[in-house]
């Protein structure tokens, strides 16, 4: 290459540059290429737009800098080293999509405000494989062609040629990018509002269709690219806040359902429950299903990470033999999924707990620290009919802010965290003896959740025995991603079908299986298999997300091949049952459980909100006029479920993507245009409910002053 032309290597180094590095923006934007991501339909208009707002980025570095760098080798060079920035940078957003599935955006940075003890080595490992395991090193392949082109020219000669700058030249430069940029960032915008308008998704709809280089540049620079939905909606006088609300608010005597079109009430009753509902006759009056649960204590558990294939697979499902026999005592949500967006676990916990929509790109825990959010909660409803409230974690206080959020937000009477374990005699450096006949040992930088499970029950017990009614919301740990701290270590031998056949971390997350029995037992038995089971107490358990296992092994696990679409759906789906423990009990042999006095299957489609509306019914709480959105839990009322950072639906028989509504399962399913529209409305509004601390007040104001009595 040395005796090739000087002239002709430094343009061709030019070319190389710009192609080479707009080409590897693809490797965000194209699911062949990126399997973590979920991507919107690529189009002709998108790729011609995103082509030259990439370009008119890279131009204008370049007529920045080579205003002062006048030497091609020196020219070169600084290509060289820009481009291994760009490729670090690309890289490392590949790595957000492995664990979010979405492109990272600057209000999604929120996340990273958790403290990462126990996270970070774990995370950063799987983060480094990904170069080699996935081939994420080719991200890398423009920085090596340059620095290979560069060593093998002749750099003596580039060194002497040198480049005369021109105030025209530089003007010249200068309107090429502002006409180039400004004309994508008006296309972009007007392709965003025409397919998907919501700002969850703005990031990966704008990498699409604006350019990953022109996207980042412009957040980084504080243009956050966000909607006013509530200005696009037109929603400017308090008649239609109202009247867009009142479409969807479920608390009504009597309203219409949009999928089947039939008549539903907030007070369910048989006529209307699934047929498989058993009911103990101590509980209600063989019609009302309303406020069956009324006056009975609380127990909401927050399971972290646990999807719903680890009950079906027959491998992992086996060794869940105390939990199967929970179920049969339980009423069961067999076809369940998570709501969350950005803030994961603490987006599950807001939808269970105020039947909302987190927005997705932003985490509201952590936006509650500059946003006064008011808002209703079950906590807030459980506190004006007297009772006590209380969360337990066994993590970092400040992990997602909680202890300004369930305090000042939610209203719990007090949290009790890792702070107040430690304060009150936990060593967690010694880690906790959860087996005293075998003197076996959980150590995890936080509370073992057989701790958790043991905290919870002296808790009640002492509330029981003062006659105060309570809710005791206790918020699981483990398994997190990704999934270190097994007390009983990496078993490659629990499950030999898979071994050698999938990754170390997919194992890990089986051998966990174990764990969760153990926990879920621990609430109700102690460590000599004698019931504990608080009286007159109702236990809701819900996963708050699913694995994130999203590398290929689901398709091993369940012996066929899925799609990216299908593994999404099952990665969505979750466990969640309601147990109602009675006094007759149930014999095992080893241990017996109280009989429950409410038993049952649902099949259809239910989230993490409808659970919100169902303990509102269930215990009868004081909403009064208060809108609520979701379809109750035991009803036959049919509904959907949003992921709400990826905008996935599911229905009862479908399951689609609202970025590229040709993924469905199953496969070529046609989504009638006005599904999508009133799910597209649905999330706008809801987005617009939490878009301000006071927002939902007034639109519950409007609601009262418009449809009140």
């Amino acid at each position: 290459m040395k005796n090739k032309n000087p002239w002709q290597i430094y343009f061709f180094y030019i070319f190389a540059f710009f192609i080479l590095n707009i080409l590897n923006t693809y490797v965000l934007t194209i699911q062949e290429l990126n399997r973590y991501i979920a991507p919107f339909r690529h189009t002709f208009l998108g790729e011609i737009n995103a082509f030259l707002g990439n370009f008119s980025i890279l131009f204008l570095v370049n007529t920045v800098f080579f205003i002062f760098i006048k030497k091609a080798k020196s020219r070169m060079f600084f290509l060289m080293m820009f481009t291994l920035l760009l490729n670090i940078f690309i890289y490392f957003m590949g790595v957000f999509n492995l664990f979010f599935g979405t492109a990272f955006s600057i209000p999604a940075s929120t996340i990273f405000k958790n403290p990462a003890e126990g996270f970070a080595s774990g995370t950063m490992i799987e983060a480094l494989l990904e170069l080699i395991t996935y081939g994420r090193i080719l991200v890398f392949l423009p920085f090596f062609t340059l620095l290979t082109v560069y060593f093998m020219s002749d750099r003596k000669e580039l060194a002497v040629m040198y480049f005369r700058v021109t105030p025209k030249k530089v003007l010249s430069a200068t309107l090429i990018v502002v006409i180039t940029l400004f004309t994508s960032i008006f296309s972009y915008y007007q392709q965003f509002q025409a397919t998907l308008p919501l700002n969850a998704v703005k990031s990966t709809f704008a990498i699409q269709h604006l350019g990953v280089y022109p996207y980042y540049a412009g957040e980084f620079l504080g243009q956050p690219f966000d909607l006013d939905l509530q200005g696009f909606l037109k929603l400017n006088t308090d008649e239609k806040i109202a009247e867009a609300y009142q479409a969807y608010n479920k608390n009504q005597s009597s309203y219409l359902n949009f999928f089947d079109g039939n008549t539903y009430s907030n007070r369910l009753n048989v006529t209307q429950a699934v047929s498989n509902l058993h009911v103990d006759e101590s509980l209600y009056d063989g019609y009302s299903l309303h406020g069956i649960l009324e006056g009975k204590n609380l127990v909401l558990v927050h399971l972290e990470s646990i999807n719903q294939f680890l009950l079906e697979m027959d491998q992992t499902n086996e060794r869940l033999v105390f939990l199967n026999r929970l179920l049969e005592q339980s009423f069961v949500f067999n076809n369940f999924y998570n709501n969350v967006g950005m803030g994961v676990s603490s987006d599950g916990e807001l939808s269970v707990l105020t039947g909302l929509y987190p927005m997705g790109d932003r985490t509201l825990y952590w936006e509650f620290e500059n946003i006064p959010y008011v808002l209703d909660s079950i906590p807030n409803y459980m506190n004006q009919i007297g009772y006590y409230t209380e969360a337990i974690h066994g993590d970092n206080e400040k992990f997602y802010n909680r202890d300004q959020v369930y305090p000042d937000l939610f209203g719990f009477d007090n949290f009790y965290s890792l702070e107040d374990y430690v304060r009150d005699g936990y060593q967690v450096s010694q880690g906790y003896r959860f087996n005293q006949a075998e003197n076996l040992y959980h150590h995890s930088p936080w509370i073992s959740d057989y701790h958790l499970a043991d905290t919870t029950i002296s808790f009640g017990k002492a509330l029981n025995s003062q006659s105060q009614p309570f809710m005791l919301f206790s918020i699981m740990m483990m398994p997190h991603t990704p999934f270190d701290y097994d007390p009983y270590g990496y078993r490659e031998h629990m499950f030999p079908d898979f071994a050698g056949r999938i990754r170390r971390i997919t194992m890990k997350y089986l051998n966990y299986v174990d764990y969760l029995d153990e926990v879920i037992m621990r609430f109700f038995l102690n460590e000599n298999l004698e019931d504990q089971t608080l009286d007159n107490t109702v236990y809701i358990f819900y996963s708050d997300h699913g694995s994130g296992i999203k590398n290929g092994d689901l398709s091993i696990l369940l012996n066929r091949d899925l799609s990216v679409i299908e593994t999404r759906k099952i990665l969505q789906q979750v466990p969640a049952w309601i147990y109602v423990p009675g006094e007759n009990y149930v014999d095992y042999g080893d241990y017996q459980i109280r009989e429950g006095l409410l038993k049952g299957e649902q099949n259809l489609v239910r989230s993490q909100v409808d659970l919100y509306r169902t303990m509102i019914e269930l215990f009868n709480l004081p909403v009064q006029n208060d809108p609520y959105f979701g379809v109750h839990g035991l009803s036959v009322e049919p509904t959907f479920a949003l992921d709400n950072r990826l905008m996935d639906v599911v229905f009862d028989s479908t399951f689609y993507s609202m970025r590229n509504r040709r993924h469905t399962v199953p496969h070529n399913t046609l989504i009638p245009n006005h599904y999508f529209d009133y799910i597209l409305r649905f999330k706008q509004l809801s987005d617009i409910m939490i878009s301000k601390g006071s927002m939902q007040q007034e639109i519950k104001e409007a609601l009262n002053l418009v449809y009140g009595d």
